[in-house]
């Protein structure tokens, strides 16, 4: 299991030492793999949003039951993009706090 930035802000502030880096440099490299899954679910949800089901062409089907097949795609599908752009303001905010660890462990040179 992948540590925590929370985690590792606590260890940063109790010892200052450089071999969290590493570990750092890791959660770093899982976020950014992270924001590509988030990416492609988002693009695929999209993409069944955007295409119509040739199926529901069917005459089995009546046009009641297209309207009413093609309103809960769109309810569900927006409940799932929704959920996206949340997952990716707390990445961002999880980047964000990894980026003060790393500060914390590593201080810039200054210019």
């Amino acid at each position: 299991m992948m540590p925590s930035p929370l985690y590792q802000e606590e260890r940063v502030i109790e010892t200052n030492n450089i071999t969290i880096t590493r570990e750092l440099h890791l959660i770093s490299a899982h976020l950014l793999h992270y924001a590509s899954m988030l990416e492609d679910f988002r693009k695929s949800v999209q993409f069944v949003l955007d295409t119509p089901n040739p199926a529901m062409e069917s005459d089995m089907f009546t046009d009641e039951d297209r309207e009413n097949d093609r309103r809960l795609l769109e309810q569900e599908a927006g409940n799932l993009l929704a959920e996206i752009r949340r997952l990716g303001m707390l990445r961002l905010m999880q980047n964000k706090r990894l980026k003060n660890v790393m500060d914390l462990v590593c201080p810039r040179m200054a210019p």
